[in-house]
């Protein structure tokens, strides 16, 4: 979409970042893939992102003088996935105007850790994006999970067992990315590559493999890139993550992502009741009564700690 003059010869284009390569910004616009720089002080629409860097997703405009271009403007963010960045007290933004992510663990190997899983699931809670819950590799058999997956199900989680190798669930997938925006990620080795290569084999990713000493993943993405789908929508592919602290986040905001801790909450003796050691807790007594899963609230636990 073109806008009105911005100058003698120049005229101002709006797209979205697809990848970014340094101080070089690859921008679709329309039918066209625009490779551009971008000003080191942009207007950005809205309140101010608690990350003002460009990423895969934001909104643009582009001032277009010929064949040059210099990103100028940033539109407000819908959505955006943050993490602490790691080794750092700043925030690091995924991907910006996501639908929903695709939280892609192996079934097995590397083993699937829950731990990881609630914190983005937490992360996604905080973003307003809908997590979907995607178990690959199911053709090595549910053992590891078996005992633990039922219980996100049960929350209302979506939860997809697929197979990029022999092609289970992947018609799910499918179904769910068109006309949507979808964030994949996970850690290395869980086959996000593989599983995207499956859905739509023009990706043509490069996929890698498991270290035999240490059975984790070696990493294929290195920087994140958002996608066109033949059929409608995009798809953001991120490289495997190890961690994923959580950022700006406080014990309500806490709470309120665990759906079965807030739902309890109010009947806690204390209405500040932190749910860790207060007397008369109703959330610990429903943990002791079996009601909340005792993973799920070890999660909750050690991202208390956090909080402060």
């Amino acid at each position: 979409m073109t806008g009105g003059a911005a100058g003698a010869g120049a005229t101002m284009v709006e797209g979205t970042v697809i990848a970014t390569h340094g101080p070089l910004v690859r921008v679709q616009a329309g039918d066209r893939t625009l490779v551009v720089a971008a000003r080191r002080k942009l207007t950005w629409e809205g309140p101010p992102p608690e990350a003002p860097r460009l990423v895969v997703g934001d909104r643009v405009l582009v001032r277009m003088e010929g064949e040059d271009g210099v990103v100028e403007v940033v539109r407000e963010r819908r959505t955006a996935l943050l993490r602490k960045a790691p080794h750092g007290r700043r925030p690091q933004v995924l991907a910006a105007n996501v639908d929903q992510a695709l939280i892609v663990f192996a079934a097995r190997i590397p083993t699937p850790r829950r731990g990881l899983l609630d914190r983005f699931l937490v992360a996604c809670h905080h973003a307003r994006i809908e997590p979907v819950i995607v178990m690959n590799k199911v053709d090595q058999g549910l053992d590891e999970v078996a005992g633990w997956l039922a219980v996100y199900d049960r929350l209302g989680y979506p939860v997809l067992l697929v197979s990029a190798r022999t092609g289970r669930g992947l018609g799910q997938i499918r179904r769910r990315l068109v006309d949507r925006t979808t964030l994949f990620c996970g850690p290395s080795g869980a086959g996000k590559s593989s599983l995207l290569n499956a859905v739509y084999p023009g990706f043509r990713l490069k996929v890698g493999s498991l270290s035999e000493s240490t059975g984790k993943g070696r990493h294929t993405t290195t920087t994140a890139e958002l996608m066109p789908l033949p059929y409608g929508g995009f798809v953001v592919d991120t490289p495997g993550l190890k961690e994923f602290g959580l950022w700006n986040l406080g014990r309500a905001e806490l709470e309120e992502a665990f759906p079965e801790i807030a739902e309890l909450a109010p009947d806690c003796r204390f209405p500040d009741c932190s749910h860790s050691h207060e007397p008369d807790c109703a959330v610990r007594a429903a943990v002791e009564a079996g009601r909340i899963d005792p993973g799920r609230y070890a999660s909750y636990l050690g991202l208390l700690e956090e909080t402060g």
